[in-house]
């Protein structure tokens, strides 16, 4: 397994902007182009809202009563949990038609969905246990990824690339599927405690406990080659991958109190170089990425704010 040096992080050019003000919470953002969404609670139940970075406006996706939350989007597709009907579906909406559906209303939880091209993927109860299933938007077709009696929950994909965590060896590993060969491979196997995956293209990236803190680590499908991309002993946790770059929420600057300063990070893969996105005091967390814009959920204004930071450039060493 091969590691870097990033004990000292550069600081990154680029420019940050406050894209939501209202003063109730707007956390979970997701982003695809110049599309952001988020969940918001400004109307007391969460619901889905989207920013259009090029045009500047701010859109209302879903107003049912009942919570809608956690979003992604891929293209012109918005999907979220939904408990509209007393227990969690998938519900999905195309920006080109406006039109909303349900996509998933089994009686039992369907949660945390994700989504690449026309593949949707997500945890679902219906078995007894958490399984990780995916509908395919072209065909129709839903298939059932996972059939441990284990839990199986976070899936991610990409392409024909379906990641999740797993506890089936009684504590949580990574594993991923192949939809194209269907075969299941277990990435990690160490005793410790490894979290919240992602992937891009083949490459996989996780939060690890193996050192006694949490750090990101990196799993290349093609090459089975791991790295270990922060070495930092305070914690990084919740990686977000996208081309060669790598975000995460990273405790290092922090007090530990219960308010505590955390940051977001950044890693470029090509250069090694590990990157401050953010500096202020106040709490930073859940980065997703796109190409050269990073957006994040933000405390710095006592209730929390959807913030974006596009990458210019990097600065010297702090």
């Amino acid at each position: 397994m091969a590691s870097i040096d990033a004990s000292i992080a550069q600081t990154i050019d680029g420019t940050e902007i406050q894209i939501t003000s209202n003063r109730s919470d707007q956390y979970f953002p997701a982003i695809y182009d110049d599309i952001i969404v988020w969940t918001d609670v400004r109307y007391e139940s969460s619901d889905i809202f989207l920013y259009n970075m090029t045009s500047g406006e701010e859109l209302q996706i879903t107003s049912n009563e009942s919570e809608e939350r956690v979003p992604d989007i891929y293209g012109d597709i918005i999907v979220w949990e939904d408990w509209r009907n007393g227990n969690w579906d998938i519900y999905i909406y195309n920006l080109t038609s406006e039109e909303e559906s349900a996509l998933i209303t089994n009686e039992a939880d369907q949660r945390v969905p994700a989504i690449h091209e026309d593949r949707i993927v997500w945890e679902d109860l219906r078995n007894g246990n958490w399984d990780i299933y995916m509908y395919n938007i072209s065909s129709g077709e839903e298939l059932q990824i996972t059939d441990n009696e284990s839990d199986q929950l976070y899936p991610a994909v990409y392409g024909d690339l379906v990641t999740w965590m797993d506890d089936r060896n009684g504590g949580w590993d990574i594993f991923v599927y192949d939809l194209s060969s269907r075969e299941e491979t277990q990435i990690t196997a160490n005793e410790s405690i490894a979290l919240y995956p992602d992937v891009y293209e083949d490459r996989v990236v996780w939060m690890d406990d193996r050192n006694y803190d949490q750090n990101i680590f990196m799993y290349n499908v093609s090459s089975e080659e791991e790295l270990m991309v922060t070495t930092n002993e305070s914690w990084q946790v919740v990686p977000k991958i996208h081309g060669d770059r790598i975000v995460w929420t990273d405790e290092r600057n922090s007090n530990w109190d219960i308010l505590g300063n955390s940051d977001i990070y950044m890693y470029d893969i090509p250069t090694g170089e590990e990157l401050q996105i953010t500096t202020n005091e106040e709490r930073q967390v859940y980065p997703a990425i796109y190409n050269d814009t990073v957006v994040w959920e933000d405390r710095r204004n006592l209730n929390a704010d959807i913030y974006i930071f596009t990458i210019t450039g990097q600065n010297s060493t702090q």
